[in-house]
């Protein structure tokens, strides 16, 4: 599906149910990479109406709003977006937003650790995506490479909090997942919300 046709989906999507944070979200981040950056912008800040804590859309706003010109108001957005995110486990987009802070010659917050290091220092499984040592999985929830990386990378508990949102996916996108199309947004939702 050509980007276009993806933003034109998403558009009536948000448009139709102006409460679907996903639709917005997915519309805001069409937007970033098409480069319609005030429409990106007013497309993550609904997002971020609905969902506060949404940390990747923190990270796509505060890019659109730096390529924009507003520095001061990115630089406010992703400071405070970094320790929500580093709060939540949300490793992938703290780092993303330290990055950006730091290509502007700005220090970003300092944070405190929240690895388990005695665990690491042992050894022991510590998940990817929430950095703390627990249980991985048993095996690989699907076939395929994806499905071996998150066997290989993510815990149960991590896993647990995708399979909920993962039916949100599926209701609020209206996916009929015997088509491709609905499985390549499962997918990149998947490996988003993962950090794969």
């Amino acid at each position: 599906m050509e980007n276009e046709d993806r933003i034109e989906l998403f558009r009536n999507m948000a448009e139709s149910d102006p409460e679907n944070e996903l639709a917005h979200f997915s519309l805001g981040k069409l937007y970033k990479e098409a480069g319609r950056l005030e429409e990106a912008e007013a497309s993550l800040k609904r997002c971020l109406e609905l969902n506060h804590d949404h940390s990747v859309a923190r990270q796509f706003l505060g890019e659109s709003l730096l390529a924009l010109g507003k520095k001061t108001e990115a630089i406010e957005l992703l400071e405070a977006s970094i320790l929500l995110a580093h709060e939540r486990g949300e490793f992938m987009p703290r780092d993303a937003m330290c990055g950006l802070l730091k290509e502007y010659g700005i220090e970003p917050p300092v944070l405190t650790s929240t690895e388990d290091t005695d665990a690491i220092e042992a050894g022991a499984f510590v998940c990817k995506r929430c950095r703390k040592a627990r249980p991985g999985l048993d095996e690989p929830p699907f076939s395929g490479e994806l499905g071996a990386a998150v066997q290989k990378d993510i815990c149960v508990d991590c896993w647990k909090e995708w399979i909920a949102m993962s039916i949100k996916v599926i209701n609020e996108f209206r996916l009929n997942m015997a088509t491709p199309e609905a499985n390549e947004i499962y997918e990149a939702n998947l490996r988003e919300f993962l950090g794969l």
